[in-house]
Parts: structure tokens; sequence; C-alpha cells
């Protein structure tokens, strides 16, 4: 039985993070805050809880983009484990997607536990496209994902860094052309960093130079939804060109 006097403190606990990273200022992208919705909350414990395992050398860290690995279903759109099982869970791999996560909450995730102790030989790290879907600017963004790329590298440091640019959406020509500037400019940024390397995986989701709807499961939802997330054929798609960046095959 859960003892209340714990569970109060550690709610409490919890809030006073939330007030402390609220009250920060300057770029967003770089202010490490929590989020509050119960879901969230309740699975950064249980990330906090796998992480005191171990045994991790494969570590994912973004958005829902990345927490999809961990779905079954719903079919056809929506297999995303087998995938992950596929590609990634023999090489001792770990999850660290939150499902509408934006670089502050990854931020203030590594820095309250969810990485503590863990010694990956590789982490890729999908993370952005929230961030301008949600009005920021392309050098805030740009910051962000930065910040996020060297906390990592400050925790983990023996880690390589696997920086998958945002991927290509078909939500507004504004966000659109957000997200190339923020892919060009980590790009240039990293161009002969020793511990990151980025990957350009736009081309798997276009067709004729423009997004393949087909290739993401959004446009089936009822409402119907601008192409943002890959659905199993993409999945698979982006699974099998990460998997051969971090194990390339003769």
């Amino acid at each position: 039985m859960l003892n209340p006097i714990r569970v109060a403190l550690t709610t409490l606990l919890f809030l006073a993070r939330v007030a402390t990273a609220q009250l920060s200022t300057g770029n967003p992208a770089t202010n490490p805050v929590p989020r509050t919705e119960s879901w969230w909350v309740a699975r950064h414990h249980d990330k906090l809880t796998e992480a005191q395992l171990g045994n991790v050398d494969l570590l994912f860290v973004g958005d829902s983009i990345t927490q999809n690995y961990e779905k079954p279903g719903p079919a056809p759109n929506e297999v995303f484990l087998p995938i992950w099982q596929t590609y990634f869970a023999p090489h001792r791999a770990m999850n660290l997607g939150f499902s509408g996560d934006e670089t502050a909450h990854v931020l203030w995730r590594l820095q309250n536990g969810e990485v503590q102790g863990l010694n990956p030989k590789n982490i890729v790290l999908l993370i952005g496209t929230n961030n301008t879907g949600r009005g920021q600017t392309a050098p805030q963004v740009t910051e962000g994902i930065i910040a996020c790329v060297e906390e990592l590298h400050r925790l983990m440091p023996a880690a390589k860094i696997l920086l998958l640019n945002i991927l290509p959406t078909a939500i507004t020509e504004l966000k659109s052309s957000k997200d190339a500037t923020i892919n060009t400019n980590i790009d240039a940024h990293y161009a002969s960093s020793p511990y990151v390397r980025t990957l350009d995986l736009a081309h798997l989701f276009l067709k004729n130079g423009v997004v393949d709807p087909t290739l993401f499961y959004d446009p089936e939802l009822q409402p119907s939804r601008a192409p943002l997330h890959p659905n199993t054929a993409g999945q698979r798609r982006m699974a099998e060109a990460v998997s051969h960046a971090l194990y390339p095959t003769p």
C-alpha cells in the first residue's frame, strides 16, 4: 500500500519544481520546465524506476514520434512495437519519448533523474517539432535542441549522439520553413562534432518533393489532420535508416 504521507510529499516536491521552473525567463526552448498532466507525471516516475535498472546501451529521447514505438496498435496504421522489437530492443534500448514534449520538457526530464546512472553507447534524439508547432522561432528552437544535446553529453559523455533532423510535415508553410532553417542550423553547428552526428530523414517521407500523406496516420484520424506522425510504414522506414546509421552493415 502506498504511504499517503510519502505520496503527499512527492506531490508537493513535484509542484515546487514546477513553480520554480515557471519562474524562469528568456528563451522558452531552453528553460527546463515539466508538465503537469497526470499521465506525463506518471510516465516520468515510471522512467525513473526503469533507469534504475540500468543495462541500457541505446537510448531514445524525444516526443510522440519516439514514444510511439511502444504502441502495439491499432492496426494497420499504428503498429509500432514490433518495429522497436526488431530494430532496437536487441541493442538493450530504452524509450524516453513523451508525447507532446518540447525541448524545455526534455531538458527538465534530463535534469530530474531520467538518465541518472545510465551509460549508453548511443543516444538518438528527435525533438523540436512541437516547439515550432506552438509558435517558437527558428533561432529559439535551434538553441533548445543544442541545449538538449549538450545536456545529454554532459550527463553521458561517453555516448555518441545521433541527432535526427525535424521530420517533414504538412501543417503550415511557416512551420515547414522554420523546421528547414532549424535543420540547416543544427547540421552546421555539429558538422565537425566528435560526439554528435546529424541524420536527415526527409527523403523517406517525400514523394516528388512534397510530403507523402500515405506515410502518416494523421490523415486517417477522425477528424482528419495534416501529416505529422509517421504511420507503420513511415516509422519502419525511419527505424531502418536509424538502425543502419547506428549499426552499418557491409
